[in-house]
Order: C-alpha cells, then structure tokens, then sequence
C-alpha cells in the first residue's frame, strides 16, 4: 500500500477520524437504510448515556462487554460512540468504534493494565450528545477467546529506506487468527483514526508498505509498526512489540548487486541469461543492467530497466567482447531524484562469432485445437549475417500444421523481429506434428499435439428469466468449425425452456448464436441445457420464473411521426419482486415498428418497465397496436403513426406553475396547472407527480372541472436539508416540469458548551467563564442563566447576556480564600440545553507537579516558561508549580513536537503548547 499524506485502508479517518465522534457514527455504524432515508429536523442533541457494566475500577478479563442504558431523543438514537483510553484525559485514544443503536459492544485485544472509557449518543440529525461520565477497569488477563500475540519481525533490507521504497515486514503466525491489522505511524501511540498507516484484513503473515512524499515532506520521518490478530469472532488479539524503521531522502543505500554469470570473459553463445545477487531489499521492476561494446559504456548495445527477478534472458547481441554492470532503484532521494545503489562491478564475457546455428524453435501452444492462430519463434546462436539468415521451417503433418516454408531473421539479429503466424488445420482425432526449423547443418524441433475442435461453453443471457420470454445463448467452441459445420444438438431438461434441437457452428467460425424460447411456469423452475458435439457435452443453467401480470401499458407520446425520434413505453406490474422480471412485448405491424424488442425488463425492486420505440416513416396516417403479455394477461395500446408532413399536435396542457417556488420545510405550496381551452364536460383530469415525495408530495391527479382552464392543488413539504424537488404534470401527450425548492428552517440557538479558564484558582483569585450557543444568538441577544453549587466558595452571576448575532459571552467567577481545596459545580442554562463544569479552588500557596516526558528526536530539550521543567529527549522530569499556574513548553532549537497529556496538539505538530495546570499532571513530547 502507498501512504501518501496519510495512508489507510479505512476509509478517509471514517468521516473525519472521529471528528467529531458521530460522524463516524454514521460512517460506521449506520444500516444503509437509515443512510439512505430523507434528512429529519435537527433536534437537541441526546443525553449522555449512563454506563452500566462493567462496575467502576472492576477487574476484568479481555474479550469483555461495554453496556450502557439507552438515551432518547425526538429524532430517535441512531448510534453509539464509545472510546477507551489508558488516560483519564482519554489521551491517547486506543480504541473506539460505534454501534448502531445497540447498547454495548465487545472490546478485545487490551493489554493487562488499567483503562478509562466512556460512551455518547448519536439521534436521528446526527447530532452527538454529551459523553458519559467516565469509568476504569483493570485488565488482568484473557479468556482464551482472543488470539495470540504475533512476533514482529525486522523490515527486509535493515531499518533505513527512501520515500516509495517498498517496504516489507513479517510476523509469525498465531493461533486463532483470522486476519492481521498491521499498523505504522510516527506515534507510538498509534492514535485511533490517524494512524497513518493501517493495513486490515491482512490474511498471510506479511505485508509490504510503501510511503510516499506528497506533502512537502511531511511524511519523511522516524517510525514505528506493529501487527495485531483478529479472530473470526472479530475478537482482536494484543498487539505485537514494535519495530522502528526511518524513511529519509538521505537514507544510506545498500550495496549494489554482484554479476554472477556470465563473468572473466567466458565466450558464450545465444541465448544467454545474466544473473546476479540480489540486494538486501529488491524493490519490484528495480534492477537495471546495461550491456557495451566498451569498459567505458560509452557504446551501450543494450540497456534494459524495471527488471524484478536477478537475472534477464538475452536473445539477440552481436558477436565480440560484452561488458556488463547491474543497479538497483531504492524509491527516491529527491523529489525529482530516484535513489539508486552504484553500479555493480563490470563484468565482462564475449558472444561467438561463429556462424549461426538453430537453437530452438517454438510455438506459443503445445497442443492447439483445430482452426486456433499460432505464432511461432526462431533462436539463432549467434547473430545472423548481413541480408539475413534464411530458417526453412518444415511440418512432420503440413496438414495439421502449416508452417510457412521459412523465415528470414535480419541481418544484425539472431531473433525474428516478429513472430511468424499461421492457422491450424483440421484434424478428427489428436495428432501429433514435429515442427522443424533448420540453418545449414543445424537444427532445431517443437512438438505439437493439434486437438480436434469441441464445445468450450454454452453461455445464457440472463441465466433467470421470466417465463414466455427468450433468453440469448452463445455456442462456443475450443478452435473452429470444420468444414462441414458443427451441428450441436441441443437438449432440456424441463419443457419450461424449449431450445432448438440443433444450432450450427457455421465452418471456420468459433462460436454461434441463438435464442432459446420459454414457458410460463407457476413456480420457480431450475432447467438444465445440454449441448452435444462430437462425444462431449457442456451445459448451463436456467432459472424460469412465473411470469408477471402486466397492470397498464402507456405509450408518451402516444401520437407521432414516422421520423421525428423515439416513444417511450411505460409498462407497470402488480407487484415487485427481488429478481428482474421479464414480459413478452408485440406489436400487430412490424413493418412500422421493426426495431421493437421482443421482451421488456422491469427491474429488481421496481413495478415499472420502459420500452424505447421507433416508428417508421409511413405514407398515411397508421395506428399500431403494441402488446405486453406475461402470467397469461395482455394489455394494450395504440401508437398513432403520422407521416412526417403532418403538422405536430397543439399542447394539450399549456402551464404549470407552483407558488411560492421556494418554502421552508413543512410549509406548503400551492400547484396550479391550465389548459389551452377550456375542459369539456365531466372535466380534464392531470396526471400529477414529484421525484421527491418524501420532500414534497403531491396528488395523483388534479381535475379541471368542465368549462375551467385551470385547477389548483396543495404540494405538502416537509422538513428535510436544502434541496430541489421537481413536479411533474401531464395531460395526454403534453408534460410540464415545474421546480419547487425547499430550504432547511434555521434552528433555535441553545447552550452547547461552559469552559472556566483556568479551572483550578487559588482562592480569592478569579476565573473566567465561557458560554457558548449552537448557533447565533436572536434578536435581543440571549440571556443564559448561570448557577454555583458553593456560592460561598465561587460566586457567579444571576446571568450572562450574548449579543444578537453573536455566539459566545464571558463572565468571572469570583472565589474565597478555603483551607483546603474544594471543588465546586458552575452551571449554565439556556434554550433546554445546560451544561456544567467543575471549578477547584486551592489554599493560597499549594503546589502541583509537572511532570514531562520527551521522546522522538535525540539532542532535543523541552523547557519550561516560569522555568522548572528541563527534560533531554530520553527522559522525563517534574517540577513543582503553584496549583492554577499557566505554563508554556517549548522545544529547542525551533523544532516541533506533538504534544499529549495534559497539554495536547491533537495530534499536530507545534513548537509549544501551553496549559493550565489543575493539580498534578503529566505531559508527553514526540519531538520531530
């Protein structure tokens, strides 16, 4: 596989890689149905679940079961997302996944330890709600339900390569494997959904990865990999150590090859095969080999790249002294650059000069079938003379192969520049020919074993039918025809299908084609076809199924002129079925309608069928009849033929119009069609319909009652994402579209997030507090109502107002001096939402730890601002800070970091990262 900014073969960080979490939701978790239904009004966002097994801090053995209690929502709950973490921060994330509305899940492949996890709801609008409150449990072990831990074993080749190096790992296999996940990211985390790298449903023991350079870079660095099992039950396996390798333009290269024959001059003749060692890590179509006249290469004869075996056959080279060299292509070491070893080492050898003898002559089928084309090749030992070399061919059989009397290979060339090519001939029985190819004194014999033709497949299109309608059928022989035809006899294994009871393979030909009529049946009804030739026999399998009953035939426009272009025929039935279904279509004037196909297909899933009709020109005015027949019942219509003078027919329906032509969703509009004159008694009655009923629906018809030229209906709308429906009116051979769009009501802003910076204060010193609202707050702004559960501890104020238009305020939260620290519930509350945070104030004076790890680039410091902290990559340190101190860590000499724990980047790559720090806490640094 190939990484280019980010490789993986999931697809595309499943929506976003979980961001936010519901959107994997719906990538993962959804039934395409409920994807595939019309958008609903977005609703509040759901509660968040509460958990249920296992029991807080519980130990467990691994496979075990996540549970939690159902959330509700308007919408309904079309999804859970659950995470587990071996933090309580659930940095890093190490598994997540979505259910689709179940109420747990398993979790696998964990490694004893202690993990965090916690679950949030999905609704109909794909909104997510809020997580759950967190839960530990502790791994102590398995229970034999998850496979096996695999050994990861080193890259082939060593541990340094080039962008677009293909690289290969192995592992050992385990028991109770299925598949492999083999995964390779920068992180050893391997952060879920960015992992660059993930490989799934990895059936052998191996794989071979490739990273690429498509971002200026980026994706140069140090790696690690590792591969995990997955059972056939799904249960993942506890992932292997894992294994570093670097990709680098300047990466070291291997040594190049070595020659290993032909070498020191040995005198050869043609055909002669190079080979040489391979190189620690051969790359597919990586070897190039030149060959010269000169030490120097400066008269190259030959140079041949993209070579990925360690050897390369040589059929044509002038005679004399050779010297030859190898390389290897390693991926690239530049962007415009490709990284390649040195040369090897020249070898040298010397072709013959003698006269050319035969070497070998050969045809590209040992045992051809009478009629099939052959080509033939002719191998010189040296190369033939100027004006060529005549090779006479001779045929122990000329009959069975006709072999051309010679061949003339070019002065220069000890192959033919192409094949020569003749037909088998005719045989009754296998017969055995010895071609031979000959050169002065020497020569050179093939053997051949020519087979007489026979049946190679009898192919029905389709393979299920309905029935009264014929299928298609094609005889296919190995070979061809003899002369007197192929007369294959044809047999049925049920008179629901009644083939010919011969078809004929016309002479030299291969194949023939022919239809093979059917019977209506009242079950479904396997037949089997045989075909018979020659003492062989093949067949091929039928499904005849009961024919539908054709409802209505509609024919638009039912009147039309010979030439002015197609008629499209509707055919309905009474009801759908899961397979395509089949009716036999006729009409009473094939002369009028010679194009008209004899079947019509409705569609799997569908009640409707269409007919593409051309009529022909005619003289007078002609009226044909067209029939659809199926399950014993006939409908009909008549096409009226005009000839192509007669003018056109005026509209029978002259507009059609909705207002207003756009509504919000669940607001109606209203249709009004009209009529050229006015409707005669008892009324004109309009067809009505909308691509879109579940946005807009409309009536089946409208009548526009007698005397009237025009009618109004309602077309009712319903709450779904911007879109446009198109309406549909017809009246006889006239149909007028009319666009209505439909647009999405905004939703009533409500509270959706409270953040106090910092979150933890000594008392006495103040905090600030964020809200911040699903959407822009309405005219007269939007006054959310705040709440402390210790107003002697944190006071806030009754309420904070956010401006018209805008989206988020800030207030301060004022603090008292305590003794010891003391935590304290800020509340917020607006539109049915609310939200809560937890604020701690210390004693004045109390300190926290800081503690950093570093890893990644060696030679690298992370330092603090106030100082503190100054921890070498390799190692990890702690300093104490006052409790509420805001922090900033920073990498030397400009580089960047990935930052984790309680200062995260998320996953990207900064030079610094600031916290607030809230008792004691840890950071992680992947200097790059």
């Amino acid at each position: 596989m190939i990484a280019g900014t980010r490789a993986s073969n999931r697809a595309d960080g499943i929506a976003g890689a979980l961001r936010p979490v519901a959107r994997a939701a719906v990538a993962i978790g959804l039934a395409a149905g409920l994807l595939a239904a019309a958008p609903v009004a977005t609703a509040a966002p759901p509660a968040a679940p509460g958990l249920l097994g296992p029991g807080d801090a519980a130990q467990v053995v691994v496979p075990l079961t996540l549970s939690w209690s159902a959330a509700t929502s308007p919408s309904g709950i079309v999804a859970y997302n659950w995470q587990v973490s071996p933090s309580s921060t659930f940095v890093p994330v190490v598994q997540q996944n979505s259910t689709s509305g179940q109420t747990q899940d398993s979790v696998s492949g964990l490694a004893n330890g202690t993990y965090f996890w916690r679950v949030q709801a999905v609704n109909g609008a794909f909104e997510q709600g809020a997580w759950s409150q967190t839960r530990s449990f502790t791994v102590t072990g398995a229970n034999g339900a998850e496979p096996g831990t695999p050994t990861l074993n080193q890259p082939r080749g060593g541990t340094q390569f080039h962008p677009f190096e293909s690289i290969t790992f192995t592992w050992s296999a385990v028991q109770g494997a299925a598949t492999y996940v083999f995964e390779a990211d920068k992180n050893p985390s391997f952060p879920v959904g960015t992992t660059r790298i993930h490989a799934d449903n990895v059936t052998d023991p191996t794989t071979t990865i490739v990273i690429g350079d498509f971002c200026n870079g980026c994706e140069q660095g140090n790696y690690v990999a590792r591969v995990y099992a997955v059972g056939a039950n799904g249960a993942r396996g506890v992932p292997s150590a894992t294994v570093s390798f670097s990709v680098f333009y300047n990466n070291p290269l291997p040594p190049p090859p070595t020659p290993l024959a032909p070498v020191n001059g040995v005198t050869v003749s043609l055909p002669i095969t190079l080979s040489w060692t391979d190189v620690p890590n051969p790359q597919g179509n990586g070897y190039q080999i030149q060959i010269s006249r000169n030490s120097a290469f400066t008269s190259i004869e030959d140079d041949i790249p993209l070579i990925t075996p360690s050897h390369r056959d040589e059929l044509s080279l002038t005679s004399g002294p050779k010297f030859w060299r190898v390389r290897s292509f390693q991926g690239d070491n530049s962007p415009n650059t490709a990284a390649a070893t040195a040369w090897s080492q020249t070898a040298t050898f010397t072709v013959s000069s003698a006269p050319p003898t035969v070497v070998s002559v050969s045809l590209t089928r040992a045992d051809p079938f009478s009629g099939d084309d052959e080509f033939g090749d002719v191998q010189l030992s040296t190369v033939a003379p100027s004006g060529g070399a005549v090779v006479r061919l001779t045929s122990s059989n000329p009959t069975a192969v006709p072999v051309p009397a010679s061949v003339t290979v070019p002065g220069g060339k000890a192959v033919l520049f192409s094949s020569f090519a003749f037909q088998i001939g005719q045989v009754t029985s296998p017969t055995a020919v010895t071609v031979t190819a000959s050169l002065g004194s020497s020569s050179a014999t093939f053997q051949v074993n020519v087979r007489p033709p026979s049946l190679q497949t009898l192919t029905l299109t389709p393979t299920t039918t309905s029935g009264g309608v014929a299928v298609g059928a094609i005889m296919m022989l190995n070979g061809q025809a003899p002369a007197s035809g192929a007369i294959v006899s044809l047999s049925s294994s049920s008179p629901a299908a009644t083939p010919p009871a011969t078809v004929t393979v016309a002479a030299g030909s291969p194949s023939a084609s022919f239809a093979i009529p059917t019977n209506d049946v009242t079950t479904r009804t396997p037949v089997t076809i045989t075909a018979s030739w020659n003492g062989s026999s093949v067949q091929s399998q039928l499904i005849v199924m009961p024919a539908p009953k054709p409802t209505s035939l509609a024919l638009f426009p039912a009147t039309t002129t010979g030439s002015s272009g197609s008629v499209q025929g509707s055919v309905s039935v009474a009801s759908v079925a899961s397979f395509d279904q089949s009716l036999q279509v006729a009409s009473n004037n094939s002369a009028v309608l010679p194009f008209l196909s004899s079947s019509v297909t409705i569609p799997a899933g569908s009640d409707r069928g269409a007919i593409q009709i051309l009529p022909r020109s005619v003289s007078t005015t002609t009226v044909v009849t067209i029939s659809v027949t199926g399950g014993g019942v006939t409908v009909r219509a008549d096409l009226t033929v005009n000839p192509d003078s007669t003018p056109p027919p005026g509209p029978t329906l002259s507009t059609f119009a909705v207002n207003p032509t756009s509504v919000p969703g669940g607001h109606p509009a209203t249709g009004t069609v009209t009529l050229p004159s006015a409707a005669p008694a008892g009324g004109t009655i309009v067809t009505l319909s909308s691509n879109l009923p579940n946005a807009a629906s409309v009536p089946g018809s409208v009548t526009v009652p007698a005397g009237a030229t025009s009618a109004s209906f309602t077309v009712t709308t319903f709450q779904v994402a911007d879109t446009t429906v198109q309406l549909s009116a017809r009246n006889g051979d006239t149909i007028l579209f009319a666009a209505l769009g439909i647009t999405t009501a905004a939703p009533a802003p409500s509270l959706s997030a409270l953040t106090l910076t910092p979150s933890s204060v000594p008392g006495g010193n103040p905090s600030t507090g964020k809200v911040t609202l699903t959407a822009a707050a309405p005219s007269g702004g939007a006054q959310v109502t705040l709440s402390s559960s210790k107003t002697a501890t944190a006071s806030v104020p009754a309420s904070v107002t956010i401006a018209a238009g805008g989206t988020s305020a800030t207030f301060t939260v004022s603090t008292s001096a305590v003794s010891t620290p003391t935590s304290t519930t800020i509340g917020a509350l607006y539109g049915g939402a609310s939200a809560t945070t937890t604020l701690t104030v210390t004693p004045p004076g109390q300190s926290a730890t800081l503690t950093v790890t570093a890893t990644g680039r060696s030679g690298t410091t992370i330092t603090s601002n106030p100082p503190g902290i100054k921890v070498t990559v390799g190692t990890t340190g702690s300093a104490p800070f006052p409790d509420g101190s805001t922090i900033t860590l920073t990498a030397s000499s400009g580089r960047s970091a990935v930052w984790s724990g309680a200062c995260s980047s998320n996953g990207s790559k900064t030079k610094s990262c600031t916290l607030t720090l809230s008792g004691n806490s840890s950071v992680t640094a992947n200097v790059n």
